[in-house]
Order: C-alpha cells, then structure tokens, then sequence
C-alpha cells in the first residue's frame, strides 16, 4: 500500500512539474509554454499506456474543444492557399490534443485544479511586479510612448498580458471571498492584497482589452456573487466602485490618462478618414474589412487560407493600401474565415460545455468564459497561440475537477 501511495505521489509531481512549467511559459515564454504542454501530453500518454484505461465515460465535454480544430482542418477543404491554412491547423494542433490528455489524467489535475487557479494568479501577479519596477524606471520614456500609442513592455503580447491580469484579479477576489477554495497555497488576506495590486496594476497598465474584460466580467460576476449571497448593501458599494475607479484612474494614473488622450486623438483621426495606420482606427477599419468579406461569403466564409488575401483585397480596394491585419475581433473572423457554418459550430464548441454542466457552475469557470467571450468582441483571441493556452488549459481544468466530482457522487 505505501509503494502504491509513492507511485501515486510521484505521478502528482510529475504533471505538478509540466503543468508550472505551462503556466510559467504562460506568462512569459512561449517556448516553455510549448515545453509544457509537450511533457504533459507525453506524460499523459504514458499513464494511457501503462494502466489501460479505456473508460470513456464522461468524455463528451472533452470532445467539444476538439471541434474547433477540426473546424479549422475542413476551412482548407476550399482554402486556396494551403499554406496559410497550415499555419492555422498547427495552431490549433492544442485543440485536437490537450482534450485528451487533461481526460487521461482528469483525476490528478481534478485534485489541483484550485491550486492551479491560485498560482497562476501568484505568477501574474510576480511578473506584473517586474513590469511595473520596470515602468517606473523609464516612467518619462514610457509614458511618452504611451501617448503616442505603444504600451508597457510586458514578457507576452501585452493585450494577452492585460487579459491575463483580468483573470488573475478576479480570481483572486472569488478566492478571498470563499476561502475555503484556496487550498494550500496563501490566505484569504494574502487574495485580498493581490487583488489590490492587481486591478491597480491593471490601470497602470493600461491595455484597453484588459481593462474591458476587467469592467465587464468583474461587473457581471460580482452581481451574481452578491445577489446569490443576499449581500444588497455590498452590492450597491460594489456597482460605485466599478463607476468611480476607471473615473479617477483616468484622473490620477498617467499611463491611464495618456492611453486616454491617445484614444481620444486617435478617434478622431478615424472620423476624419486618417486613422488607418493608428492602431484604435484600424481595428474599426479591420471590422468593416471582415464584415464586407463576409458579405460576399455568407454561408462558409472564404476559406481560413484565403481569409488573409481575402483582406489584403479589400484594404487595397477601400484605400488604396495593402495591409495585413486580420479583424480585431474573432467573431467576425470565425464569419469572414468560415461563414455562418463555421460560426454555428464554433458556437456549439464554446458554449456546449455550459450547456453539459448547467446546475455545475462555479464562479471561476463563469469568470474564464466571461473573459474570453469579452476579449474576443477586441481580439482574435482563439487565434493566438497564448490565449489558446489560457483557454484550454483552465477550461480543461475545470472538465477534470467537475467529472470527478461526478464519480465521486455515484
């Protein structure tokens, strides 16, 4: 029985190591994000292998992720330019393979799943630390590019970044008001405190995308919490604070009052018909772009392949320039790459798991898909390689925790 429970624990630690080193790359390097995955999925196959275990029970949440590869793979059916198109499949490759090593070792993960939750909030919040000492170090040269524009340099892309400190924020406030879900790692003043630093770091931050997926899923959440807790009187302080932060941020932040002023000037390029190389101007134009593909292309799009010739066409013929920007916003791009087809099965993806687990939900999982529906109104966020691994690994996460709850039940 003791060899038994060694095995066990040394199994732990060994999806302990892949998965720090996911979340690590995560936040800071795509190589070791891919290291990651790589040694989970290997160490997955392996536990397959060696125990046998051809149970498929419960594996229909799984499934539903897979469908956006497989989405992805029939596009360069009637893609022209296969390259392009291989380019996606690849990665999308996550999609047809993490589902099926997360159901491999849904148990082990299902055992972790708030300690993954936590430490990733403590790995955002470590390496928010390091943009932030940053930041203040060239203050003057920094916000001068700011105002021209450009952001704070973070590790990542800093939209994927800024969405990441969202989450982490708000994670870590469900953690401080339910203790009970920290596990092992913190306390409950430990959540409060980076909550704090957080959504403060946020503003100085001072990425639109993040500050949006912040408001909104922050809002909506804490609605539900404090309605379903029957806290009326938190709830009234709750809705001011959401109206007077971003109020006084804009007022006493200077990256925030920049990034404001920047917004501003840039609007009104945009109004003007001289917006079309700043960057708040051209992802409108990037819509109106998707959104003419699309009407020509209703029913499955232009192919993933050819969505990129596809927009290249149209910039040259609204302004006589030819760009290589995708729409900023992934829902448009699911219609302009794969018409309403494509868009209706994505749908299927994203929002059969909700639909598998009604009556199962618990803030985080709402929080994850708050996040990522949000971020997507602004972002191709399905389309890089980051948010993929945000998505998936959390997503999958919670899979693993709720079926096992589920045997657990019988």
């Amino acid at each position: 029985m003791p060899d038994i429970q060694k095995k066990e624990n040394y199994l732990l630690s060994l999806i302990d190591l892949w998965v720090m080193t996911y979340l690590i790359g995560l936040v800071c390097s795509k190589a070791l994000l891919s290291i990651g995955m790589l040694g989970f999925c290997a160490t997955a196959l392996w536990l397959y292998i060696k125990d046998r275990d051809l149970s498929t029970e419960r594996l229909t949440p799984f499934l539903f992720p897979v469908l956006l590869f497989i989405i992805t793979l029939i596009s360069g059916f009637y893609s022209m330019d296969k390259t392009i198109w291989m380019e996606f499949v690849m990665k999308k490759a996550p999609f047809l393979v993490l589902p099926f090593a997360f159901y491999a070792v849904r148990s082990k993960v299902a055992y972790r799943y708030h300690d993954y939750l936590t430490v990733f909030v403590i790995l955002v919040s470590i390496v928010s630390l390091g943009v932030l000492a940053n930041y203040i170090m060239n203050f003057e040269m920094m916000n001068e590019a700011i105002g021209k524009g450009k952001a704070i340099r973070t590790p990542i892309d800093h939209t994927e970044f800024s969405i990441y400190v969202a989450f982490a924020a708000i994670v870590s406030l469900f953690n401080y008001l339910d203790g009970k879900r920290v596990v092992k790692i913190g306390t409950k003043g430990t959540q409060f405190l980076l909550f704090i630093f957080l959504v403060l770091f946020l503003h100085i931050l001072a990425v639109r995308s993040g500050l949006a997926v912040f408001y909104a899923t922050g809002l909506v959440m804490g609605c539900y919490y404090f309605i379903t807790e029957k806290k009326f009187k938190l709830l009234l302080l709750f809705l001011v604070s959401m109206l007077v932060l971003p109020l006084v941020g804009i007022k006493v932040v200077p990256s925030l009052k920049k990034k404001f002023d920047y917004v501003n000037w840039d609007m009104h390029r945009y109004r003007v018909g001289k917006g079309l190389n700043h960057s708040d101007s051209e992802r409108l134009y990037s819509l109106k772009v998707g959104l003419d593909i699309f009407e020509h292309n209703k029913l499955m799009g232009t192919g993933i392949g050819d969505l990129k010739a596809a927009c290249q066409k149209q910039y040259k013929a609204q302004h006589g320039q030819v760009l290589n920007h995708y729409p900023h916003n992934q829902y448009i791009f699911i219609l302009a790459g794969m018409g309403i087809i494509g868009f209706i099965l994505y749908g299927i993806a994203l929002l059969g798991p909700l639909i598998y687990f009604r009556g199962f939900f618990d803030p985080y999982l709402l929080c994850l898909y708050g996040v990522v529906f949000i971020s997507a109104f602004v972002e191709n966020t399905l389309e890089r390689t980051f948010s993929i691994g945000f998505y998936l690994f959390f997503v999958l996460s919670y899979f693993c925790y709720t079926t096992h709850r589920w045997a657990q039940q019988k």
